[in-house]
C-alpha cells in the first residue's frame, strides 16, 4: 500500500512539473517566434545567395530575441489578456507563472539576443534588433489598447527580422530585393491577423474587453472582414509572383511550386473564408501560414541546392 502511495505522489509530482514547464514555454509564443527566426535566416540566405553557419546563427539569435520580446509582451498584457476569452487562460493572467520569473527570463533573452547580434553580426544588426523590440514592446503593445493604428508597428515588427538577416550579410538596405521580401512578409501578416479576428467568436466573458478596448470588429462587419482578408491575401499573392518574376528562385521545380503556392493560396483562403463551417476558418488560417512557410523554405532550399 505504501508503495502505491509513493508511486502516486511521484506521478503527481511529475505531472505538476510538466504543467509548470508548459506554462513557462507558453510565454515564448514559439509558434510565432519560429517564423521570425526563419525569416532572419531567409534574409541572410537571400543576401549571400548561399546557406552557411552564419545564416543559422543569425536565425538563432533573432529567435532568442523574439522569444524574450514575447515574454515581455506577456508581462505587459497580463491584465489586458484577462479581458478576452481567447487570451484569458494564458499563464500570466491565470497567475501560473510569477511575474518576476517572467521578467527575469525576458531580460536575459533580450539581452542575450541583442548582445549576440552585436558581437557576431555587427552594430547595424544590433540596432535593427533593438528597433524590433521597441516597435513591438514599446509601440505596438501599449498602442493596441488605445488605437487601431497599432497594426502599423505590429506589421513592421514582422518585417524587421528579414532586414536583420540581410544586414548581417553586409548588403545595402536600399536594395530592391530586400524591400520586395519585406513587402511580402508585411502583406502576409494582415490577412493572418484578420483571420484570427474572424475565427475568434465573441463571448459574454469577452465583452468587457470588447467594450473597453479598440477592435476592428467595431468598424467592420463579419462580411467586411472577409472582404479585407480576400483583398490582402490577393496582394500577398501578387507580391510573391513579382518576387518570382525577378528570378529570385532559380531552381525550376522550386520556382514552379512557389508560383503554384502564390496562385492557389488566395483561391483556397477565399473558399474557406466565404463558406460557413466549423473547420473552414482554421483551415484558411493554416493555409496562409503554411504558404509563407513554404515561401521562406523555398528561398532557403534554393540557395542550399546551388
Amino acid at each position: 500500500m505504501s508503495g502505491n502511495k509513493t508511486d502516486l505522489v511521484v506521478q503527481a509530482g511529475g505531472s505538476g512539473s510538466f504543467h509548470a514547464i508548459t506554462h513557462y514555454l507558453e510565454l515564448f509564443k514559439l509558434h510565432l517566434c519560429l517564423y521570425i527566426g526563419l525569416s532572419a535566416v531567409f534574409g541572410h540566405v537571400m543576401a549571400c545567395q548561399s546557406f552557411s553557419f552564419e545564416s543559422l546563427l543569425v536565425g538563432i539569435l533573432v529567435l532568442v530575441l523574439a522569444c524574450g520580446s514575447a515574454v515581455l509582451n506577456n508581462i505587459q498584457d497580463r491584465v489586458y489578456d484577462g479581458f478576452f476569452f481567447r487570451t484569458r487562460r494564458r499563464s500570466l493572467p491565470q497567475k501560473k507563472v510569477p511575474v518576476l520569473h517572467a521578467a527575469f527570463i525576458a531580460i536575459v533573452m533580450i539581452g542575450f539576443g541583442l548582445l549576440g547580434l552585436l558581437l557576431f553580426t555587427g552594430l547595424f544588426c544590433f540596432f535593427w534588433g533593438g528597433m524590433a523590440v521597441i516597435a513591438y514592446n514599446g509601440l505596438y503593445t501599449p498602442l493596441k489598447k488605445q488605437s487601431l493604428l497599432a497594426i502599423v508597428p505590429g506589421t513592421l515588427c514582422g518585417m524587421l527580422p528579414l532586414l536583420i538577416g540581410w544586414a548581417a550579410a553586409g548588403k545595402p538596405l536600399s536594395d530592391p530585393h530586400i524591400l520586395m521580401i519585406m513587402v511580402v512578409m508585411g502583406l502576409w501578416q494582415i490577412p493572418h491577423f484578420f483571420i484570427i479576428l474572424l475565427k475568434t467568436k465573441p463571448s459574454p466573458s469577452g465583452m468587457a474587453g470588447y467594450n473597453r478596448f479598440p477592435c476592428f470588429t467595431k468598424i467592420f462587419s463579419p462580411n467586411e472582414i472577409k472582404l479585407q482578408i480576400l483583398i490582402w491575401t490577393s496582394l500577398y499573392s501578387l507580391a510573391i509572383l513579382l518576387f518570382l518574376l525577378n528570378g529570385s528562385i532559380k531552381n525550376p521545380l522550386l520556382s514552379n511550386l512557389s508560383g503554384l503556392n502564390a496562385v492557389m493560396i488566395p483561391l483556397l483562403v477565399s473558399i474557406m473564408v466565404i463558406k460557413s463551417g466549423k473547420w473552414n476558418l482554421p483551415f484558411a488560417f493554416a493555409s496562409i501560414n503554411l504558404s509563407v512557410l513554404f515561401f521562406l523554405g523555398a528561398g532557403i532550399c534554393d540557395n542550399c541546392l546551388l
